[in-house]
Parts: structure tokens; C-alpha cells; sequence
């Protein structure tokens, strides 16, 4: 039996999301802490297709979108120099992946924190992991993906708020 193109498309996605999500940080108690005291964070966009961008999404629509929302939240938003020069080198990661099928989308997004961390094993050794991270897949029509990306930002804001509660 053949599978739908749509529905392949769809199991394809969610098997290369999915199965790396075994070591993703996810958003737990745990994770939140990673997210206690952050000054703020760099924003950075990555991943859509050119499908996406003739359709006429841009990565710089999403990073207006990412940014006002952190800063009405009371997150502070930095230039890369800002974050470079910031305890942690914090940076505010969305993958938006999508794939055009017909007027819908099939669409991966993944909102991770990242941050410098130290080896606990050696602590001369420093590298950027992702400490909190959400992610969804679906399949939604092209002027519904700013809403989706919205709704995994909403869980960052939640998560930081937990930890950071406002004075």
C-alpha cells in the first residue's frame, strides 16, 4: 500500500525530529533552571526552504515576530556582540523547517536555548549546548506558520517566566 505524499512527507519529518529528541533537553523542571537569572538572549533564525521563502515567509518576518514577543515579555533581546560578551553566550534558537505540499505546509519548529556550559568531568573544557528546548510538527497552511512559531515561543516565555518570575 502507497502512502500519501503528505502523509510520507509527514513521517519523514517527524522520524529526523523525533528520534534525536532522545538527548534533547526538553522543557522539565530541570531544564527551566538552565533558565534562571538569564540577562536575555540573541535571537537566531534557521531553516526555511525556498518553497517558504517564494511563498513569501522570511526569516527576518520571524525574527520581528521572536524579538517583539520577547521584549513584551520583558526579555531582554541582544546584538550578537551583546550575547558574545554575556555570561553564557545565550542565544535563542528557532528551526523552522517546512516542506510545501499544495497550499499546507508540513512543518517542523524547533525553539531551543543555547548556552555555554562547562564539563563537569573537566571543567577547562567549554562548549554550546542547548540547556531548554521545545519542538512541534504538523501540518498548517502558509498563514498559520507565524501563529505555530508563536505558540513554541509562548513556551519559552512560560518556561522563563517560571524561573524569573516578574518584580
Amino acid at each position: 500500500m502507497k502512502l500519501p505524499r503528505v502523509l510520507r512527507s509527514t513521517i519523514l519529518i517527524a522520524t529526523f525530529v523525533l528520534l534525536p529528541a532522545r538527548c534533547a533537553p526538553g522543557d522539565n523542571e530541570r531544564t527551566r533552571n538552565s533558565l534562571r537569572g538569564l540577562a536575555g538572549a540573541e535571537v537566531l533564525i534557521e531553516g526555511l526552504s525556498a518553497d517558504a521563502k517564494q511563498d513569501g515567509l522570511n526569516e527576518q518576518d520571524i525574527q520581528t515576530d521572536v524579538e517583539l514577543t520577547l521584549r513584551l515579555a520583558g526579555i531582554k533581546v541582544l546584538t550578537r556582540r551583546e550575547s558574545i560578551t554575556t555570561p553564557g553566550i545565550p542565544c535563542l534558537y528557532v528551526n523552522v523547517g517546512l516542506l510545501s505540499r499544495g497550499g499546507t505546509y508540513t512543518s517542523s519548529i524547533e525553539v531551543s536555548l543555547e548556552q555555554e556550559a562547562l564539563l563537569e568531568r573537566d571543567p577547562t573544557i567549554r562548549t554550546t549546548v542547548a540547556t531548554w528546548s521545545v519542538g512541534s510538527i504538523g501540518i498548517v497552511g502558509k498563514t498559520q506558520i507565524r501563529g505555530a512559531i508563536k505558540d513554541e515561543i509562548d513556551k519559552f516565555l512560560n518556561a522563563y517566566l517560571s524561573v524569573n518570575p516578574k518584580k
